[in-house]
């Protein structure tokens, strides 16, 4: 195996793998949503605020049409300077807030590397590149563990 062989080398649980859950200094709590959004989320680390993520629906939003999504799936949008560990606990919140939720989505400007790395470290992971009449995005998703287990258990579908 030559030296790069090995960074492709990944089993597929370790790239789905969730991020390890964060200390009690990380809280999440619900503000009141701004305008077009279903909710709106404040982070904070130790009391003080550290981020703000919007939550909408995808279907409400001009993603709905550039993936099969289903209704409750949610466009998670954190303002800028969000780091990882807040947009896991918002990703965190929403999915506990809506068991049924399937998939959270990420849209970042395909060129934006910073952020595309910032939500792989929340969890997420890089799905496919969209374009919109504003720009091309990258869009990435994170799934609860029961639609990931799912996915895993596609070869053994029951023929009964």
């Amino acid at each position: 195996m030559s030296g790069h062989d090995h960074d492709h080398d990944h089993d597929d649980v370790d790239l789905l793998r969730w991020p390890d859950a964060l200390g009690p200094e990380w809280t999440c709590e619900a503000a009141a949503a701004a305008p077009g959004h279903e909710s709106t989320l404040i982070i904070r680390r130790a009391g003080s605020q550290v981020a703000t993520v919007d939550v909408m629906r995808i279907v409400d939003s001009e993603f709905a049409a550039t993936y099969p999504s289903g209704l409750r799936d949610r466009l998670l949008l954190p303002h800028a300077g969000a780091p990882a560990e807040a947009i896991q606990l918002a990703s965190e919140s929403v999915m506990d807030a809506d068991p049924a939720c399937r998939r959270l989505v990420m849209a970042c400007a395909e060129d934006d590397l910073e952020t595309i790395g910032i939500a792989e470290t929340a969890g997420y992971r890089f799905v496919v590149e969209v374009d919109l009449h504003r720009g091309s995005f990258a869009l990435l998703t994170a799934e609860p563990a029961w639609v990931l287990e799912e996915s895993r258990n596609i070869d053994e579908v029951p023929t009964v």
